[in-house]
């Protein structure tokens, strides 16, 4: 990920990261258990270890027919418990990209606010479905999100299970090598969902690592149940 600073040098940029869930109604029974029984360990991991919590900012996003931040970007040594997730409605990609691109512009500008500066956000895409907007809704709303011309656009890791579309994914996660992943064939969300929160744990303390170089990295998971979705190399 390019290095980006944000703002004058006083202090360590922050590093924000912005989980994104899928809580539609193909999450209900074992798959939404999973991810409130995850949510504290991510907590625990990275709020107790301070070279991480000083650099790293953490958001939780859910969204269905709608979209809503149920924890603000936050310093999580900071968080006394992690929201619970509710499963709702359908699988709006597109209320989920017009809501990070709010939501990432407002916490930048309390962020400066505050005397903050930034590193580009990082956002951690998690579905278990396919989106129910028309292509054309989730598609607009993913290229304002991914506006090149926008300084604070994201870098997005996409994590697919259930009825996730490989190719969905890898549009998601801008068709970039090792940005992409799907859980391998019948795998059950009792085996992908904690390692997949596992994983994004690892990918967060490893970029924030590189955080403190000056030039940080969104370093992708390694996960046993999850592969890369190829990306085909255009000309």
């Amino acid at each position: 990920m390019a290095s980006e600073l944000v703002g004058a040098e006083e202090r360590y940029a922050v590093f924000p990261f912005y989980l994104c869930l899928d809580v539609s109604q193909s999450m209900a029974g074992e798959p939404v258990s999973q991810v409130n029984a995850e949510l504290p360990l991510v907590l625990r991991a990275i709020g107790q270890d301070p070279a991480v919590a000083e650099v790293v900012r953490f958001a939780v996003v859910t969204f269905s027919d709608t979209a809503r931040t149920l924890l603000p970007l936050a310093d999580l040594a900071l968080v006394e418990a992690m929201p619970t997730v509710e499963v709702e409605g359908r699988t709006s990609y597109a209320a989920a990209f017009d809501h990070l691109r709010r939501v990432i512009e407002a916490d930048y500008h309390a962020g400066r606010s505050e005397g903050e500066r930034w590193y580009r956000p990082a956002v951690l895409f998690v579905s278990d479905g396919r989106p129910t907007d028309p292509d054309e809704r989730w598609r607009q709303a993913l290229a304002r999100l991914a506006d090149p011309t926008w300084k604070r656009r994201p870098n997005i890791l996409a994590f697919g299970f259930g009825e996730a579309v490989p190719e969905v994914l890898a549009e998601v996660a801008g068709n970039k090598p090792n940005r992409a992943f799907v859980a391998t064939r019948d795998a059950p969300p009792s085996a992908v969902v904690p390692e997949l929160m596992a994983g994004l744990v690892q990918s967060i303390v490893s970029s924030s690592a590189s955080a403190y170089s000056g030039s940080p990295q969104l370093v992708p998971p390694q996960l046993a149940n999850m592969q890369p979705i190829p990306v085909d190399e255009l000309g």
